[in-house]
């Protein structure tokens, strides 16, 4: 019986495989032993993202301390309370300050009497010096005369002169005892506004996300104001602070959208808009990150301050591109797929492609391209395709020779000698054009980073492409140019069989 299950099981296996290599093996397969996986070209929707996380933080937050140092003596507002500008938050003790208040008013009336002590003053002496100004002119009119002795003339010209200087003198205590009062007064300005200080206020409309102090708190303010509240003003919009890599910031441009998820809400999508790009780097540990600042509305209020923010930054989207999958991309033949390798010009001379080898059916689709765009005409063509086989000839043997010195092969040296090749066939204003064209695509592709696909020809072999790459999701490519279509097979490795 055991040997008739096994006999039923060796047969079912090999039915299996038979099934499998008939109908299931992938038909890239080919006799010497070898498997080539492909991949579809396919049309897709592709999105550059750049990845980071922050902490979510009112767009304005303020630091409200305290200028003056005390007891706090009342509290008037606790976490999570909304405040409106200039209402009290807490009260420091005031009787230090308002002692203050009155010993600076005290001052102040002391200097508004010398003030008065002085003018009354300055009014003496200028009383003084007119009675002292009318005897020396009656000295001056009797010493004219005769009538009146030297000693008397000298005792009212003194006299005169002394009311002079005590004139200037009590102008002098006069201004003294005015700035005196305008000290006074400043200083029982300053003493007001340190007893206004005891009461802190809000400076803005917000709620208060934090608060340090209580009732009986000792509050020491010196060099640095101390922190008492800590307000938000606006918690319907929030910012996100994300630390971007050297590498990736390039990508990153104000107004690009912005989703975003917090642990507090699994599942749910936020959105935000990039608003500021900040030039100051952050260095640490040998890693340069810059911060970019992302805004977003909150209109329900469930992004908290605080919370932890994963960032996906969408630094680019393509719509409708023909992609290729990175592993496609990837792909470089190696070892036994070496022998799979089919030569081929990549691209047409006016597209400025690499040359390799002087496969005719690669010659063929530069050829077609030439005809279309030069105008080719019959006579003309057949020229052309003459000169190309020439051309690829030498490039062939000179690659040949290339690669047994192990030189590297020169593109621009076959460029010349198909320009060469052609000048030989085409009029002065076919040339003329095909350099435009050649230097109009040789700008092109400086501007567009490039790549090989693989592609599968008929007989199982192998063939590269080149092409352009455009924007990339990580998954999948922008593939720009290379002649290939939707639909259209690359190769993502290739493997012995079983």
């Amino acid at each position: 019986m055991t040997r008739k299950l096994l006999a039923l099981a060796a047969i079912a296996a090999a039915g299996a495989i038979a099934v499998w290599f008939f109908l299931l093996r992938d038909p890239g397969a080919d006799a010497g032993g070898l498997e080539i996986e492909t991949a579809a070209l396919e049309q897709r929707d592709l999105s550059r993202i750049v990845s980071s996380s922050g902490r979510i933080a009112p767009l304005v937050t303020v630091e409200v301390g305290s200028q003056l140092s005390g007891q706090i003596e009342a509290r008037n507002v606790d976490f999570n309370d909304a405040v409106t500008a200039g209402q009290e938050l807490a009260r420091l003790d005031p009787q230090t300050y308002a002692t203050r208040v009155r010993e600076a008013e005290a001052s102040l009336e002391v200097a508004r009497s010398q003030v008065s002590v002085s003018e009354a003053n300055a009014q003496r002496a200028r009383a003084e010096l007119t009675a002292a100004e009318r005897a020396f002119d009656r000295a001056v009119s009797l010493r004219e005369r005769g009538t009146f002795s030297e000693a008397q003339y000298d005792n009212a010209e003194s006299a005169f002169r002394s009311a002079q200087a005590g004139v200037a003198v009590a102008d002098a205590n006069l201004r003294n005892a005015r700035a005196g009062l305008q000290q006074r007064e400043a200083s029982l300005e300053s003493a007001r506004v340190d007893l206004e200080r005891t009461f802190i206020r809000s400076p803005i409309d917000g709620v208060v996300i934090d608060r340090r102090i209580d009732v009986g708190q000792t509050v020491a303010a010196s060099l640095n104001a101390p922190i008492l509240f800590l307000i938000a003003q606006d918690l319907s919009r929030v910012q996100i602070e994300a630390q971007i890599d050297e590498a990736d910031i390039g990508d990153i441009a104000n107004g690009q959208p912005v989703t975003f998820d917090v642990d507090a809400y699994p599942g749910v999508a936020f959105d935000g808009v990039v608003t500021q790009v900040r030039l100051a780097a952050l260095a640490e540990l040998n890693v340069v990150t810059y911060t970019v600042v992302i805004e977003a509305d909150n209109p329900r209020q469930r992004l908290l301050p605080g919370m932890t923010a994963n960032v996906s930054i969408v630094t680019g989207t393509v719509d409708g591109a023909l992609a290729a999958p990175n592993a496609a991309l990837r792909f470089t033949p190696r070892g036994a797929a070496e022998a799979l390798v089919e030569e081929t010009a990549a691209e047409g001379p006016a597209g400025g492609g690499r040359a390799q080898g002087g496969a005719p059916g690669g010659s063929g689709q530069m050829l077609d391209q030439l005809a279309r765009e030069l105008e080719l005409t019959d006579d003309q063509r057949r020229d052309v395709q003459r000169a190309f086989q020439e051309a690829f000839t030498r490039m062939r043997a000179q690659a040949q020779a290339q690669g047994a010195t192990g030189a590297a092969p020169n593109p621009a040296a076959f460029q010349a000698q198909i320009r060469s090749a052609l000048a030989q066939v085409l009029t002065s204003d076919q040339l003329a054009r095909y350099d435009a064209l050649s230097a109009e695509r040789a700008s092109r592709r400086d501007d567009i980073r490039r790549g090989t696909l693989w592609v599968q020809t008929a007989d199982g072999r192998i063939q590269a492409r080149q092409v352009g790459l455009g924007l990339s999701d990580g998954q999948y490519t922008q593939i720009i140019g290379g002649q290939l279509a939707e639909g259209e097979r690359v190769v993502v490795r290739v493997r012995e069989a079983g």
